[in-house]
């Protein structure tokens, strides 16, 4: 498996761990605008207009249109607008490109619309700026930013302007759902307790490989993707990215702490704790390991866990894994990813600088915010995917029964919960199976204060301060920090050089940069 089908299998995993409800008030009728003849006097409605979208997880179950998801079909039917949906084929940062290059644009995109990025599009006069729309078109999102003030920071820039209407997660459960899980009857066999903090890791993996639990296979240790691996960083209070210090930004690989990290890491690869192959990215060899009875345990998220817990049964090697908080620091399970901060996610609809009637669009997507529309995209529609007995929600077989795929992909056919909407905790519970549900809680009961701001607003001068060294150094650090793990050099006698490189980079120039920004982002 190529590493970019990899990350490609990652992220679908994400999207989908990450599908279903969440929160609030009364069902706007939405709008209007191609095709129809404005009425003089007369508030124009909106009739049709076109959103580009990549498939996603659609396309996992062969689907080739969102026309073909249950919960667009039955919000075009409540409001009487018809949408046209625009896939893009082959590459979709391709497409985008050109499109975005163009100007040749459908009315709203889809994409991921980091601070960088939007401002880059507004200034080009690709997209435009929306909050001045929300008070009077979309009132149940205007009061949803109004009333909470660390989402109001990650979507409206200093300046005041917003760009994208959001998908939004406001439980940390929904951030949070990637961690450690072992083997539950390895724990057992050699009398370990759940290791709390990094050191108690080692102890239980080196009992572990000296009990030879494995029998007569080769034990490999923890396994996983580099950057699933990278998390345990964060038991020794740093990051393998910025990171925070109380009030102070921080880039990881540079700090000592860091240098700590990278001999634990070190430890773990000469011992033969530690995957071996980790650097691959070949999924193939880590489920071949998991399954054959090699490793110990894994990082990655819930539904991967679930996964290879059933391909080893299938295969007659029967386990189940025992989810591990999240190491300790300080003596409190600490995860320092700052997507776990985020509660406005930078995928969403940006309105072209081309559509007709901006304002009906908005209104028309502020119907995902209603009670009403919130429920459909989390749920579905009553009495077909999803019952409610005393206030309580549950999905019907037709999602929890699917016979090709496990609910939260059967849930795609229906709802979307990652779209313009709030996802619900509810709803994604109810996908989950015991032990997803067990990790999820388990990993989520973390202490994220450590985590750097996952949105930024900078200044142009930051911006080009950020972008002009960061690659290179993003390049050079991840080199010498994979070897430093694997012993291809020795981090005592280069660590100081490999700083002043990171220095001379101008990576202290990029820590200020991001310190303003996020100093005026803490006083916003």
């Amino acid at each position: 498996m190529k590493k970019w089908k990899a990350l490609l299998s990652m992220i679908v995993t994400v999207i989908l761990a990450l599908s279903v409800v969440g929160c609030q008030s009364d069902k706007t009728s939405g709008p209007k605008q191609k095709d129809t003849d404005k009425d003089k006097g007369q508030e124009e409605k909106l009739s049709t207009f076109s959103i580009w979208t990549w498939l996603g997880a659609v396309e996992v179950w062969g689907g080739k249109s969102y026309d073909e998801v249950l919960a667009y079909q039955e919000m075009e039917k409540r409001t009487g607008v018809d949408v046209e949906y625009v896939h893009p084929t082959g590459d979709a940062v391709e497409a985008f490109n050109l499109m975005m290059t163009s100007g040749e644009m459908e009315d709203a995109i889809w994409y991921r619309w980091n601070p960088e990025r939007a401002i880059q599009y507004y200034d080009a006069g690709r997209i435009i700026d929306i909050y001045p729309l929300l008070k009077d078109n979309a009132p149940n999102l205007y009061k949803l930013i109004e009333g909470n003030k660390d989402l109001k920071k990650q979507l409206v820039d200093p300046e005041g302007r917003m760009f994208y209407m959001p998908w939004i997660t406001l439980d940390k459960f929904l951030n949070q759902s990637e961690g450690l899980a072992l083997r539950q009857d390895w724990l057992e066999k050699v009398g370990a307790d759940v290791p709390k903090t990094n050191d108690e890791l080692y102890e239980v993996l080196k009992k572990m490989k000296d009990q030879k639990v494995s029998g007569d296979k080769k034990f490999v240790g923890l396994t996983g993707y580099p950057s699933q691996m990278y998390k345990l960083f964060y038991g020794f209070g740093v990051a393998d990215d910025w990171y925070l210090e109380g009030d102070k930004v921080e880039y990881g690989p540079a700090t000592d702490k860091y240098k700590e990290a990278l001999k634990w890491f070190n430890k773990l690869y000469e011992e033969g704790l530690m995957d071996k192959d980790f650097l691959t990215w070949e999924g193939d060899i880590y489920d071949k390991h998991l399954v054959d009875g090699q490793s110990a345990g894994m990082i990655e998220n819930s539904d991967s866990v679930s996964r290879v817990m059933k391909l080893a049964a299938d295969a007659g090697n029967g386990f189940t894994f025992k989810p591990i908080p999240y190491l300790e620091y300080n003596g409190k399970s600490t995860s320092l990813n700052s997507t776990a901060k985020r509660i406005a996610q930078p995928y969403g609809l940006a309105i072209s600088s081309t559509a007709e009637n901006p304002e009906a669009i908005v209104k028309y997507l502020d119907y995902g915010f209603t009670e009403e529309g919130e429920t459909l995209f989390n749920w579905g529609v009553e009495g077909d995917t999803f019952t409610a007995e005393g206030g309580k929600k549950a999905f019907t077989d037709k999602v929890m029964k699917d016979p090709d795929n496990v609910p939260g992909l059967a849930a795609t056919k229906y709802t979307n919960s990652a779209w313009i909407t709030s996802t619900s905790v509810e709803a994604t519970k109810a996908t989950l199976d015991e032990l997803g549900l067990q990790a999820r809680e388990t990993w989520s009961d973390v202490d994220i204060s450590m985590a750097f701001e996952p949105i930024l607003w900078m200044t142009p001068e930051e911006n080009e301060i950020v972008s002009n060294a960061s690659t290179d150094i993003q390049t050079y650090k991840d080199e010498m920090r994979d070897a430093f793990i694997t012993g291809q050099k020795d981090i005592d006698k280069e660590w100081d050089s490999y700083v002043e490189t990171l220095k001379s980079m101008g990576n202290d120039e990029i820590k200020k940069a991001k310190q303003s920004a996020y100093d005026r982002y803490v006083k916003q």
